[in-house]
């Protein structure tokens, strides 16, 4: 019995699956999956367009944000609506620098990159159009808390552990800088027992003449920086990174950093990624098939897709769609935010298409009969194969970087 059980199990193994991998082309994409119930939409009056291309089960026609750009809708347990930049070439160049210093992140100096223009996703990961500056900050060992920290020295101008604080020793000599000291607290900082850096102490001790990182002890943090897409690293991309580093208090770093440049494997698109608006040509797309009695969608659904939409949000993983969050409750959502996700990592092959000479002409108006969209599930369907081979290749090499615009 046990033979035939291994046996069994070795053909499950050796079958392919119906499970939409990965593809490259994800990362110039996002992707709309209309799975909410009462959304209805009737595609036959794109069937009978005129400059529309179908392949295979996808209907393709140029983009009514830019021509330049596809859409493609398709039929998969409901409807699915994907905005992708074609491919131009599948080299891209990448310049990249990456280096250790005394830094403190602030949730201020975090609130003043954002002003700048700089999305910061988790912690301390820096996004700007194509350039992405990731910090990570070393940890010390000194402390773990606050109070593992107290103040020591004749005048109490000292921060440091606390089982040490009794030990040390200073000049009694008061300095005028030391009324700076009231504007802060002393307090573990990344492992670091040091005077917690803000705007008020860190121009306080200016006005005194005292360099802050003589004061504040600063712990070290790594630091990678990568520029996409650039065939040289121009002066401008250098002056947003500098103005970034200003705010988090490494200004002066930037000068003596040397860029690597490298060309990788990444599909780049015929128009930038990184600066095209994808919540808006995601926007325009949606209400011009509901304008054309393709769609029937509540414009309130319309504003709550668009708000969650950004590069990379496409393909198995990361499409929008109608889930169930963590907290129990419905909304329009990545899949891999959805509650009990079911993620693949397989890399897929991308769908290769030429778009249509004109922009797309209805050729009658839509019938009224439509589809209803199916009961909201917690896992996606696909209708790609990927095997056993591809999904042992996709977890042993590295996926393109994008979520995220």
């Amino acid at each position: 019995m046990k033979r035939y059980a291994v046996a069994f199990i070795l053909i499950l193994a050796l079958l392919p699956f119906a499970q939409t991998c990965f593809s490259p082309t994800d990362n110039l994409a996002v992707e709309v999956y209309f799975n909410k119930p009462g959304i209805t939409y009737n595609l036959e009056p794109l069937k009978d367009a005129k400059n529309v291309l179908i392949e295979g089960e996808r209907i393709i026609y140029r983009s009514h944000y830019d021509e330049r750009v596809a859409v493609m809708l398709w039929e998969d347990k409901g409807l699915h609506l994907r905005i992708e930049i074609p491919v131009k070439s599948w080299n891209s160049t990448v310049f990249s620098a990456k280096f250790t210093t005394p830094m403190v992140l602030s949730e201020n100096s975090i609130e003043k990159a954002k002003e700048l223009g700089w999305e910061v996703e988790g912690k301390y990961a820096f996004r700007k159009d194509n350039i992405l500056v990731q910090i990570t900050p070393q940890k010390g060992r000194e402390c773990s808390k606050d109070s593992d920290c107290s103040t020591g020295g004749c005048s109490g101008e000292i921060c440091i552990n606390r089982e040490n604080a009794s030990k040390v020793v200073s000049i009694c000599v008061y300095r005028n800088w030391y009324e700076c000291l009231k504007l802060t607290t002393c307090g573990c900082v990344n492992g670091v027992c040091s005077w917690k850096p803000n705007d008020a102490f860190e121009r306080c001790l200016k006005e005194h003449g005292i360099d802050p990182s003589r004061v504040i002890k600063m712990p070290q943090a790594d630091v990678y920086i990568a520029i996409y897409g650039q065939k040289e690293l121009s002066e401008e991309k250098r002056a947003e990174i500098k103005e970034l580093f200003s705010v988090l208090g490494i200004g002066c770093v930037l000068e003596n950093i040397k860029f690597e440049k490298r060309v990788t494997s990444m599909p780049e698109g015929i128009v930038n990624p990184y600066t095209f608006n994808f919540k808006e040509a995601l926007r325009v797309e949606i209400e011009w098939l509901k304008e054309s009695g393709i769609l029937k969608i509540s414009d309130e659904d319309i504003e709550e897709i668009v708000k969650v939409a950004k590069r990379g949000y496409a393909g198995y993983n990361s499409h929008i769609g109608w889930y169930e969050t963590k907290d129990g409750e419905y909304a329009w959502i990545p899949y891999y935010e959805s509650k009990d996700a079911k993620l693949v990592k397989c890399l897929g092959k991308p769908m290769t298409y030429q778009l249509p000479k004109g922009a797309i002409e209805l050729e009658k108006p839509p019938q009224s009969e439509t589809t209803q969209a199916p009961s909201t599930s917690k896992s996606p369907t696909s209708s790609t194969i990927c095997g056993t081979g591809i999904i042992m290749l996709g977890i042993l090499l590295p996926l393109p970087l994008g979520r995220k615009d």
